[in-house]
């Protein structure tokens, strides 16, 4: 319930003991590192899209009080503790300042992708409950503060809209206006400060049954992992992280946000992505640490051969999606340092991860060991763990783990097998103490590390007046890490692609979900009860690809 605190189950206190939870919040590390590094560059926000102008560059002693300012705008907006705040932004100074800001008065944050569809934009916002939405006036043909303005009405718990950009829509308010320029500081406000196991982030996800899930993350597991970053890799003070991959999602949240901010290091967020810019900014800021998707990675490597730059990098992690075989090699070649893997969910950040003297090819070979303060486990179909050495379905406990699911209990308990969670892949031993990712067990499509709910797509495509029958699947990719295909046996006139993918459009799906290709096919293969057999499809499409290997 908004306006409370909540916070984690008893049971779990034996966390603190172990010491992967502490005692402390991320404000205790900003005002940290403000009293202690009051002139360390804490963040760059640099501009390609969203806005013109020079770098806006912050010391610790800058950011701490520009948060502070933010919480002291969030209380004049009526905004309490346990109030949800959502945040629809690209990767933009904006974002740290309005996180740590309802951390500081204890609101808890709402993040969700740029691209999000007006559809599950709507869900996020009524079942998170959020008083005040915080987005962009426009980006990349999307126009997200528009779409919130349309359904206000339908939102009766939203009371503000506040927007970074120029274009200000007629009751919504300019971010600076709204939130760093209060009347009251801070200090003379009477405020209690967030406690660790107090609720910070609900951040929404894809999920199987079709619509979002409101993921509830505390203080403490977010620092669990935050520090699954920091601690293997000995980020310290003296370390520059970045990361293109978006603050709506939690690969931003902890590699661009909260990770920096833990070590003390600086973060480097940039609005837009290209491999030239951010070889770019590495020089120019002294990058040493950049968590990076696969598919951007032959780009990366072919900027850097082509042009050369005086790099400080040290650190190049990847995940989301397969690494290609040759690819660490590439990258050893060109910046002289091995590519280490990761891997984890919205629910549980990175619980794996390579480290520093690794194997060379542990990215091909690997998806990393756990932190310490993560178990995982492979289990078979029964249910029991398989034997050493074997397969099975991945199942993952400890610090790093959610608090569960926004308003639905329900499924998080359909999602926990005698306290473990069942992350729905499938893994294997890598021989080196770590495990290999093979497959999935849940009907999702990892689009570019955009996990694309089959369910929630064949839904649209099936209303599809030339569509009588469709199953998404994902077939592999070596860009994307799958493609979303449409599996379509036709009524009458069969559709085209173009045709399906403006019904998705239509439809207010997210950005990613429509899909890549169509197959067009006379029967689906099913089972005896009618189900149809996905699996059968989704081998037959890997074969394919495996047979005729885009160049």
């Amino acid at each position: 319930m908004t306006g409370e605190p909540e916070v984690i189950n008893p049971e779990r206190r034996g966390y603190h003991e172990r010491g992967w939870w502490r005692n402390e919040t991320f404000l205790d590390d900003l005002d940290r590192w403000a009293r202690e590094a009051p002139d360390r560059l804490a963040v760059v926000g640099h501009t390609w899209e969203t806005a013109r102008g020079p770098d806006r560059l912050f010391t610790y002693a800058e950011l701490k009080d520009a948060v502070d300012r933010c919480a002291a705008g969030l209380a004049e907006l009526g905004v309490r503790r346990g109030d949800r705040v959502a945040m629809q932004l690209v990767n933009q100074w904006q974002a740290t300042v309005l996180a740590l800001g309802c951390g500081r008065l204890g609101a808890v944050v709402v993040p969700y992708f740029i691209a999000t569809g007006d559809a599950d934009t709507e869900v996020i916002l009524r079942r998170s409950g959020a008083r005040v939405a915080v987005t962009i006036d426009g980006v990349r043909g999307l126009e997200p503060a528009a779409a919130i303005a349309r359904m206000r009405d339908r939102l009766p718990d939203l009371r503000h809209l506040v927007v970074v950009g120029e274009k200000i829509l007629d009751g919504a308010m300019r971010f600076e206006e709204a939130l760093l320029a209060p009347s009251t500081p801070l200090a003379d406000l009477d405020l209690e400060p967030p406690g660790p196991d107090d609720l910070f982030q609900i951040m929404y996800t894809s999920g199987t049954t079709g619509q979002p899930k409101g993921v509830r993350h505390s203080f403490n597991t977010l620092y669990a992992m935050a520090r699954g970053y920091v601690d293997p890799l000995g980020l310290t003070g003296e370390d520059v992280l970045t990361t293109p991959c978006i603050v709506g999602g939690q690969g931003g949240w902890l590699y661009g946000m909260l990770a920096p901010l833990l070590a003390g290091a600086t973060a480097v967020w940039s609005d837009a992505f290209g491999a030239a810019d951010l070889l770019d900014l590495a020089q120019e800021y002294g990058l040493t640490t950049a968590y990076i998707t696969p598919s951007t990675l032959d780009d990366f490597a072919d900027e850097q051969d082509a042009r050369p730059r005086e790099l400080k990098l040290r650190h190049l992690v990847a995940g989301s999606i397969p690494i290609p075989p040759a690819m660490p090699g590439r990258l050893h070649d060109v910046f002289g340092i091995s590519l280490l893997p990761l891997w984890g969910m919205t629910e549980n950040g990175g619980v794996t991860i390579g480290r520093p003297g690794d194997p060379a090819d542990i990215a091909v070979r690997s998806d990393g060991r756990p932190v310490d303060w993560m178990e995982l486990r492979l289990v078979g179909d029964d249910g029991a763990p398989v034997p050493d050495g074997e397969p099975g379905r991945l199942e993952v406990r400890g610090a790093n783990m959610c608090l569960g699911y926004q308003d639905d209990e329900a499924l998080f308990a359909e999602s926990l097998h005698d306290g473990w969670f069942v992350t729905g892949d499938l893994a294997r031993p890598d021989g080196l103490g770590g495990i290999k990712i093979v497959g999935r067990v849940k009907d999702m499509v990892n689009r570019n590390g955009v996990h694309v709910p089959g369910v929630v797509v064949e839904g649209v495509l099936r209303e599809h007046p030339n569509v009588a029958e469709v199953a998404v699947v994902g077939e592999p990719d070596p860009v994307l890490g799958e493609r979303v295909v449409a599996v379509v046996v036709p009524r009458g006139e069969p559709p085209t692609l173009d045709a399906l993918r403006d019904a998705a459009s239509a439809a207010g799906l997210t950005l990613g979900y429509a899909p890549d290709r169509l197959e067009l096919v006379s029967e689906l293969p099913k089972t005896p009860t009618g189900k149809v057999r996905k699996r059968d499809i989704e081998e037959e499409l890997a074969r394919r690809a495996a047979a005729h290997p885009t160049p």
